[in-house]
């Protein structure tokens, strides 16, 4: 039984550095993808969305530097609803 508690435990902690690892760069990824007309705002969509089917719980951070979509390109470059 020990065993397995120090597996549930090194899990946990792997889970833990892998989502901390991923909220330290997907705010330069969504800053990269915002407002692009490329594939790169549907990848970071993806990402995103992968993440919280693994983590429920994962909620980005506030970014206030994202100008709103207004009329220039496609609304789906900008990536603002993923804040929502």
């Amino acid at each position: 039984m020990d065993r397995y508690k120090a597996e549930i435990k090194w899990l946990k902690e792997d889970k833990d550095k892998l989502k901390g690892a991923y909220e330290d760069t997907i705010w330069m990824a969504i800053r990269y993808a915002h407002g692009r007309p490329t594939y790169a705002p549907g990848m970071v969509r993806e990402s995103v969305s992968a993440v919280k089917q693994v983590l429920p719980d994962f909620k980005l951070g506030e970014d206030n530097t994202l100008r709103p979509f207004e009329s220039e390109g496609f609304k789906i470059d900008y990536l603002n609803d993923l804040y929502e």
